[in-house]
């Protein structure tokens, strides 16, 4: 997972692994090498925020390695404000890059003049804010974690300035692929990384038709650049999984697509 006392701190939490050892590692990226490299081990990684989209890095290492998905967790996200002066004189902002994507209609509107200065981790955002009360003196801020503004309660200025009060992570728990990997497809979802072997029209169509053909309903799709051919495309399709699951998968395996399974999984709530 990321740093302690960041959100994928919090979603661990909600695993509640007996036991287990937990690690942290400065960015998710990290995170999900270290498991490629032990198969004993899973990581906890962000994916999608329903306001920022999906989380880019995250989602090009499910591309890379051969990792599979063992669980969703939906967290809501609350972030909170440290200042050390009034708003509308604050110089820097420090924050993570999707904390900041989640709270800018805030930002613009109570700090016009603040310059964003993005940080690794949310606690890092903390850390480096303040380091620079300390150092320096000038106006700064950082959008920080609920838990890391209480603990730092002095400079906190402002609560919950996300800019939907919804703000929901969605969090995997992956861990390197064992051989002869058996999945279940009586959990609630699957998701699948899909690539056209031929470019032409109608391939989209076709794959949505599979779905269609056996009623199974599909909860994203998207679309990621496959890296190592300019303008061609891999698809991340998840869908809730039916008695026909099996069978969908069994018509895709004979089809023009070349797919992998990512794993099917529960989501905890």
């Amino acid at each position: 997972m990321g740093p302690q006392g960041t959100f994928s701190d919090e979603a661990t939490q909600k695993l509640r692994i007996i036991g287990a050892n937990v690690n942290y590692t400065s960015t998710f990226v990290e995170a999900l090498f270290k498991v490629t490299e032990d198969s004993d081990s899973v990581a906890v990684v962000p994916v999608e925020n329903s306001v920022a989209g999906t989380v880019s890095q995250v989602q090009d290492s499910l591309v890379r390695s051969d990792l599979v998905i063992l669980a969703e967790i939906n967290l809501l996200i609350e972030y909170d404000l440290l200042a050390n002066s009034e708003l509308d004189q604050i110089e820097s902002c420090f924050a993570h890059p999707q904390a900041l994507e989640q709270s800018i209609g805030f930002i613009s509107k109570n700090m016009p003049r603040a310059q964003s200065k993005l940080t690794r981790s949310n606690v890092d955002s903390g850390i480096q804010f303040l380091e620079s009360v300390e150092s320096e003196n000038f106006p700064v801020a950082a959008i920080v974690p609920v838990s890391f503004a209480k603990k730092n309660s002095q400079w906190k200025k402002v609560s919950g300035i996300q800019d939907y009060p919804n703000n929901t992570t969605r969090f995997l728990v992956v861990r390197s692929r064992q051989e002869n990997e058996q999945l279940d497809y009586s959990r609630k979802k699957t998701s699948l990384l899909v690539e056209f072997q031929n470019d032409r029209s109608g391939m989209l169509y076709q794959l949505l038709s599979v779905f269609n053909l056996f009623q199974i309903n599909l909860c994203r799709l998207e679309s990621r650049p496959a890296k190592d051919t300019p303008w061609a495309y891999v698809f991340f399709v998840d869908f809730y999984n039916s008695d026909e699951t099996e069978a969908c998968i069994d018509v895709l395996r004979v089809s023009n697509f070349r797919y992998k399974v990512l794993g099917s999984y529960d989501i905890v709530s």
